[in-house]
């Protein structure tokens, strides 16, 4: 297993489910999140269970923020062997009703965001000269067009290809990167996008009955996946998507 991870957006559902994967396998954690309390909160949990976990506030979407964040992990650890980044919002609109505002804000915390981390943690894996294998999250939204989700589907779409570009960059190094694009799941961004529809309890049954599983997702199912993207047991993957999305992508 990797030796220390970095966590993005760890304080959401999905982020909050790896962390605890990741301290129970035996890794140290940096934890990020734009809420510090919470991501010190957790870092907290997890240290009561023996883990090496630190918390840290990060905006994504500072350049300077990430670098000082991946310098935090080099400081305390002195390498970085995986990241994890789960860190992303969500506008529900038509497009005609999304604001340039809207657009800028999915796609600069979702698709600048997922640039800016790679880019840090490659370079500090690069300088290391050891493996390191790296998981973004991307989405179904990434895959295929879903109502009212312009923005979000774009920025999904640009976090898939980038991932499989860093993959063929950086695979003679000893780096993997590969994308774990998840369905519906049980978290605070789904309840977010929920609560934007008119009939939210309706919008739910909807999405349950487009995964051929016939429900929704719990966060540790999807983080049981990114876990085993981190581990050598998937040694011979890089470049992939893999569709934690009880079969909608099938259909």
């Amino acid at each position: 297993m990797p030796e220390v991870v970095v966590l993005a957006g760890a304080v959401g559902g999905i982020g909050a489910a790896t962390a605890r994967e990741c301290a129970a396998a035996g890794m140290s954690v940096l934890l990020t999140d734009q809420r510090a309390e919470l991501a010190e909160r957790l870092a907290a949990e997890l240290r009561s269970t023996g883990a090496d976990a630190v918390a840290h506030g990060l905006d994504v979407t500072d350049e300077e923020a990430v670098a000082g964040t991946v310098r935090i992990a080099l400081d305390r650890w002195g390498r970085i062997d995986g990241l994890v980044n789960c860190a992303a919002t969500i506008v529900a609109k038509p497009l005609v009703d999304t604001t340039l505002a809207d657009w800028e804000r999915v796609i600069t915390i979702n698709a600048t965001g997922t640039f800016l981390l790679n880019k840090h943690v490659v370079r500090a894996m690069l300088a290391q000269g050891s493996p390191g294998s790296i998981v973004n999250l991307s989405s179904i939204s990434g895959t295929v067009g879903l109502a009212n989700q312009a923005a979000y589907c774009a920025s999904k779409g640009a976090v898939s290809q980038l991932s499989r570009q860093i993959a063929v960059d950086y695979a003679a190094a000893g780096i993997r990167c590969n994308v774990v694009s998840p369905g519906s799941v049980v978290t605070e961004q789904l309840e977010t996008y929920l609560g934007s529809q008119p009939d939210p309890e309706s919008a739910r049954r909807r999405l349950i009955e487009g995964h051929p599983i016939a429900r929704l997702a719990e966060p540790r199912e999807v983080a049981k996946v990114i876990l085993f993207l981190l581990s050598p047991a998937a040694g011979f993957m890089t470049g992939a998507d893999v569709a934690v999305d009880g079969g909608y992508t099938a259909v």
